[in-house]
């Protein structure tokens, strides 16, 4: 399999002056992923770094990869970097697709990033031509990408109309968390230092989307809340007993848990809503509903973590609420028949059954 620069030109042209009739025409194709690996996607990601580099250093124009001192590094752990991340990218948002009632395909997936990307890879070198305004430029082409990227998704993995925002939303936050953890393994600098479109979520805070009190906020504040209740420890008795009192702290945990993942649930019915009245309009997510979705972000992690957060900052033992938790599952699943234990913790289960299920 060669590479054909022709080819290369008229999809990057496509995907930025025709995109919606370039994406049918080459998701048509149904090409397999190393040929658009090979027409596409590496010749991309080598221009985007090397070019971005090379133009940055000469020109002084504003680079993510210009915290390498060395030449040759910057190069070498942005074309890492970005190929890991694109990656990541596609095994993601395949792989929820098929979560979310859509088709996984491997090679349709990473043809449909690649189209999306081409505007972030092209204001990438655009802004490491311009010293005063390269941020601006792409966080242009990074926004452009992302509004590109939920119009294709549905395209080339059928993701259904009433889960396409909760698929967008919950790949990126997704892909943004392993990035951070392969950022970190890799050593290779922080969140903002990332240029593949992996981590577009992840740029400046000049776009006011991404600071302290966002989706980083957000990934803070849990990551403390983790780390507080990890350190929780509880010594429960010798004879394995709950008592009512713990029981009923229990249930008054999953009520207040239940009424947090309830009105995200709420917010993402009228977002999904919101969005796909537009999409029937013909018109395209605005920079306001892409704000609206990196605040999901946010609340996919903390609908996620609602019950310890319920815990921790009530002042509650996150080790005793789990030990809690595990004694009324063992008892509901042997329904009250074994141990003196745990025919005593099935009697409080089935007093507070109506609670402790929902």
């Amino acid at each position: 399999m060669s590479f054909d620069f022709a080819k290369t030109l008229s999809l990057v042209k496509g995907g930025l002056m025709d995109h919606q009739a370039t994406w049918s025409s080459y998701l048509g194709e149904n090409r397999d992923w190393k040929y658009t690996a090979t027409v596409l996607t590496g010749p991309l990601i080598v221009a985007s770094v090397v070019l971005g580099v090379i133009l940055s250093r000469m020109i002084g124009g504003f680079s993510y990869l210009g915290y390498h001192s060395n030449f040759f590094a910057a190069i070498f752990y942005g074309l890492l970097m970005s190929c890991v991340g694109f990656v990541i990218s596609v095994f993601v948002f395949n792989y929820l697709a098929g979560i979310f009632k859509g088709t996984s395909n491997f090679s349709r997936a990473f043809a449909a990033i690649s189209l999306a990307a081409i505007p972030s890879w092209i204001g990438s070198v655009l802004g490491s031509l311009v010293p005063w305004a390269g941020s601006l430029i792409m966080l242009a082409g990074a926004i452009i990408s992302l509004v590109f990227m939920y119009k294709i998704m549905p395209l080339a993995l059928a993701v259904p109309g009433d889960k396409r925002v909760v698929h967008f939303i919950v790949s990126l936050v997704a892909i943004v968390v392993l990035n951070m953890i392969v950022g970190a393994i890799m050593g290779a600098g922080s969140m903002n230092n990332s240029r593949q479109f992996g981590s577009l979520s992840e740029r400046p805070a000049t776009s006011g989307t991404v600071s302290g009190s966002g989706v980083l906020g957000e990934i803070e504040r849990q990551s403390r809340l983790m780390e507080t209740a990890e350190e929780a420890i509880y010594d429960p008795p010798n004879d394995g007993e709950l008592s009512e009192s713990q029981v009923v702290a229990y249930t008054k945990v999953l009520k207040k848990t239940r009424a947090i993942h309830e009105e995200y649930t709420q917010n993402m019915q009228e977002l999904s809503a919101e969005m796909e009245a537009k999409q029937k309009a013909g018109e395209n997510p605005s920079v306001s509903d892409l704000k609206k979705m990196y605040s999901g972000f946010g609340g996919v992690m903390s609908a996620n973590n609602a019950e310890m957060e319920v815990v921790t900052t009530g002042g509650g033992n996150w080790a005793e609420h789990q030990w809690i938790k595990q004694q009324l599952r063992t008892a509901k699943i042997q329904q009250g028949e074994g141990t003196a234990a745990i025919e005593h913790n099935y009697k409080l289960y089935k007093k507070y059954q109506e609670d402790i299920e929902g």
